[in-house]
């Protein structure tokens, strides 16, 4: 069947019928090409003869009518003027075919006609039943009101992290934590050590202190101009001492967010030195998960901030998760043949169970709305789009 369909594709070419017939090794083609062509198929399809017709009209080609048989001669001339007369009639009906398709509603007029007689053929009881479980229907569909979520895709997002490095140059003396510990914002997680931090600040203490003895010993003895130069010392040194505390507390190295330390052999670094901006371990914030939803677009304009969601990850099938969405994202991006936009959704993740990559369904909430409107708000939006496109309004 590839190759008649091949050969069949080849011969809608031509305007003109063709009539190949082998007899013995010859093919009766005047094209080499052609003689080529029917020796390969009638090689390989045991067919002596292949005859094609094209379905012409006015308008144009419609299609192509062949025969093909073993016998080089199975048509005579009476059967190829039968098979003109054939092929006339058939561009017609498929003309007349192909017209009817086009004609708007047919395809769902013939079908309402047909229950139209069946159900006027009912009896009278019936019909009244049938009518008022119809207009039940309606009105349920119209005014009863039932809770519109919006479904799609989910997939956990990565996680907020923090790299632990130090501000000043130094060597890690020791590290308080291991990779999995839960730590809290502002925990010591390592120290570098700090001899000379230590005595930079005592140094500044000792001259702030010695700068006002001297301030107070000129101030007993009423020289106002040496008291001046002491207090300028002492405000002077002052600030060198609460520089060099801010210099030792440097040398702690401490998590600005709740997490989990994620570092393997984080304990190893001791004796490590670090340089300014060295990344000593990193913390992951597990407190809370970012979950994409990927709502379609024809539902995006249902989308608020704040609204509630539950999450289903395939990882915990019998677990849901409550959250709330965070932020719907302003670009829609490719998802197969549609396109879609996410809902950011946070959700709570105080025992750290929900991970990166994890995957799965979610809903949004998206108001009560009419029970039609929620059911049937796919085909009524196909059916708007059809009518726009016929009409244009």
């Amino acid at each position: 069947m590839s190759e008649l369909r091949d050969l069949l594709e080849w011969a809608t070419v031509s305007n003109d019928e063709i009539h190949i017939k082998q007899h013995g090794d010859e093919v009766d083609a005047e094209r080499e090409e052609t003689k080529a062509k029917f020796t390969e198929y009638f090689e390989h399809t045991g067919m002596r003869a292949f005859y094609a017709a094209p379905l012409l009209d006015d308008a144009g080609r419609i299609g192509i009518l062949s025969f093909e048989s073993r016998d080089p001669e199975f048509l005579t001339g009476a059967h190829v003027e039968m098979i003109r007369v054939l092929a006339a009639q058939v561009t017609v009906a498929l003309r007349n075919a192909e017209l009817y398709k086009e004609v708007p509603f047919i395809g769902v007029i013939e079908p309402l006609m047909q229950r139209k007689k069946r159900f006027m053929a009912m009896k009278k009881r019936r019909r009244a039943l049938v009518l008022a479980v119809a207009a039940g229907m309606v009105l349920f569909l119209t005014f009863f009101p039932i809770p519109m979520r919006l479904a799609g895709d989910a997939s956990v997002a990565p996680q907020n992290t923090a790299q632990i490095q130090p501000e000043l140059e130094g060597v890690v003396r020791s590290i308080a934590v291991h990779e999995g510990d839960t730590v809290k914002k502002g925990a010591v997680l390592a120290e570098l050590e700090d001899w000379d931090y230590r005595s930079a600040l005592a140094a500044a203490q000792a001259k702030y202190t010695g700068a006002l003895a001297e301030m107070n010993h000129a101030l007993s003895v009423n020289d106002g101009t040496e008291a001046g130069v002491q207090r300028v010392q002492a405000d002077f040194w002052a600030s060198e001492v609460e520089r060099a505390r801010e210099r030792l507390e440097k040398t702690r190295l401490r998590s600005p967010i709740d997490g989990v330390v994620a570092t393997p052999h984080v304990e190893s670094a001791v004796g490590r030195h670090l340089a300014k901006g060295d990344t000593l371990a990193e913390v992951i914030n597990t407190s809370s998960a970012m979950v994409d939803v990927a709502i379609d677009q024809d539902e995006v304009r249902f989308l608020k901030p704040g609204a509630e969601a539950v999450v289903k990850l395939e990882s915990f099938p019998a677990r849901t998760f409550k959250g709330t969405v965070a932020i719907v994202s302003p670009k829609s991006v490719s998802n197969g043949d549609d396109r879609v936009f996410f809902a950011r959704v946070s959700v709570p993740n105080p025992e750290g169970r929900i991970r990166s990559g994890m995957q799965g369904r979610a809903k949004v909430w998206a108001g009560w709305r009419p029970a039609g409107y929620v059911i049937l708000r796919g085909p009524l939006m196909w059916i708007w789009s059809k009518l726009w496109s016929w009409f244009g309004w």
